[in-house]
C-alpha cells in the first residue's frame, strides 16, 4: 500500500493530505476550532468531494489555521466559493491587478511537481515535490553519489551501498533564515528521495506567504462578506467581450494543453499567437505594435470563473518557415468540467480588434495521469 508506506515515511505534516483525521490533527496542535471534540472532523466529513479536496490538497500547504477553521464554519456551497476567491485575492502581489499571480503561481509549481517528482506519490505529495511548492524552484542544487564505508551494512555489497543525493540550497526562505539547504536522500524501500526529519521540520518553519492580515479572524470574516472586483486595463476589450461583438480585423490564433494539478482543479495552458504578416521576414523580426489581450472564462451559466490580461511579445520562430510573431501565454487552473472562453485582442498602434468565442472542456487531472495516491 504505497499510500501508507508514504504517510509513514514523510511525517506528520504530510499526513495533512492523506484524510479528514490529519486535518483535524493540524488544527487541534494550533487551536481549538470547534467546541465540540469532533465538530472539525463532522464538518469536514460533511464537506461536498470538491471543497474537501481543495482544503485536502490545493491549499493544504499555504492555508492558515484560522482560514481552514473559517473555511470549516460556512454553510453553503456559495460560501464556499466566495471564501475561495477570497482565499487566492488575499495572497496576489498585486489586488487591482485581474492576473492572480499567487494562484496561478501556486498551481505551476503543482504541476511541476507533480511531472517532475511522481513516482509511488503524485509529485507534490512527495518531499521534493512539497519542498518545490512551498518554496519554488532552488537556487542551486547538488546532485551526490556517496558510498559508505565498506562493510557498513552487513550482507550488503558495495553496489548496494551507493546512496544519491540531492542538496537544494535557497539564499533566503521567510520564517528561516538565510543559506538554507535541505538534504533528499534516496531511499529504495520506497523509491524516491526522502528528507530527514529534521529537515522536514525545518521545512514547516518556512512562511508561504507572509504577513498576510494581522488579525486573521477579522480578516477573514471582512473579505468572506466584502469582494472587490480588479480593474481591468484594457476597457474597450472588456466592453468587445462584454457585447460579444464579432470582429477579425486582428486575426489569431490559440492553443490549448492541459496539466494535472489536483483532485480539485487542472492547469489550462492557453498559448495565443497573432497572425502579423509583417512580422514573418526570415531575415530578422520587424518590430510590430504591441498586441493587449483580454482572455475570459466563464460558466455555462455565465458566471465569470476568471479574467486574464496581457500582452502579446514577438517570439523566436517555432519552425524554419513559421518567422516570427506576437505570442502570449496563459496558466489557468480551473475545476474540471465545460467553460466558456472569450479571448480578445487589439493592435494597440491602429485600434483594429479581434475576438474568439468558444469552449473549453477541463479534463480532471486523473484523466491526465495524474497518481491516485
Amino acid at each position: 500500500m504505497p499510500s501508507l508506506h508514504s504517510t509513514i515515511r514523510v511525517g506528520l505534516l504530510l499526513l495533512l493530505l492523506l484524510g479528514a483525521e490529519s486535518i483535524l490533527a493540524q488544527e487541534k496542535s494550533h487551536h481549538a476550532c470547534f467546541e465540540q471534540p469532533h465538530g472539525a472532523r463532522d464538518a469536514i466529513h460533511r464537506l461536498p468531494e470538491n471543497f474537501y479536496y481543495w482544503l485536502a490538497e490545493d491549499a493544504v500547504f499555504i492555508i492558515s489555521p484560522e482560514e481552514r477553521c473559517a473555511f470549516l464554519h460556512l454553510n453553503t456551497d456559495e460560501e464556499r466559493e466566495q471564501f475561495i476567491e477570497q482565499f487566492w485575492y488575499r495572497r496576489t502581489v498585486n489586488p487591482d491587478s485581474p492576473n492572480e499571480d499567487f494562484k496561478i503561481e501556486h498551481y505551476r509549481r503543482i504541476a511541476f511537481a507533480n511531472q517532475k517528482y511522481g513516482s509511488g506519490l503524485v509529485g507534490w505529495k512527495t518531499d521534493r515535490g512539497r519542498t518545490y511548492v512551498v518554496l519554488g524552484p532552488p537556487d542551486s542544487v547538488d546532485l551526490i553519489m556517496d558510498r559508505v564505508a565498506p562493510r557498513a551494512i552487513p550482507n550488503q555489497d558495495a553496489d548496494t551501498q551507493l546512496h544519491r543525493m540531492e542538496k537544494w540550497h535557497y539564499h533566503y526562505i521567510k520564517g528561516i533564515g538565510e543559506n538554507v539547504e535541505f538534504q533528499f536522500t534516496y531511499d529504495a524501500r520506497y523509491g524516491d528521495y526522502l528528507l530527514s526529519d529534521s529537515d522536514r521540520i525545518l521545512l514547516g518553519q518556512a512562511v508561504p506567504h507572509p504577513n498576510l492580515f494581522q488579525n486573521p479572524k477579522e480578516k477573514i470574516e471582512l473579505y468572506i462578506i466584502a469582494e472587490r472586483p480588479p480593474e481591468i486595463g484594457s476597457k474597450d476589450l472588456e466592453a468587445l467581450l462584454v457585447s460579444r461583438m464579432v470582429r477579425h480585423e486582428v486575426k489569431f490564433t490559440h492553443r490549448i494543453e492541459f496539466a494535472a494539478a489536483t483532485h480539485a482543479a487542472t492547469l489550462a495552458r492557453i498559448d495565443v499567437q497573432i497572425a502579423c504578416e509583417a512580422c514573418l521576414r526570415k531575415s530578422n523580426a520587424v518590430s510590430s505594435p504591441g498586441y493587449p489581450l483580454l482572455l475570459r472564462i466563464s460558466k455555462p451559466s455565465g458566471w465569470i470563473v476568471d479574467m486574464l490580461e496581457a500582452t502579446a511579445d514577438m517570439a523566436g520562430p517555432d519552425g524554419p518557415e513559421s518567422g516570427f510573431a506576437p505570442t502570449a501565454h496563459f496558466d489557468v487552473p480551473l475545476t474540471p468540467g465545460t467553460y466558456h472562453l472569450a479571448i480578445a485582442a487589439k493592435n494597440s498602434a491602429t485600434g483594429e480588434a479581434g475576438i474568439i468565442l468558444t469552449h473549453l472542456d477541463v479534463p480532471a487531472s486523473e484523466s491526465l495521469g495524474m497518481n491516485k495516491n
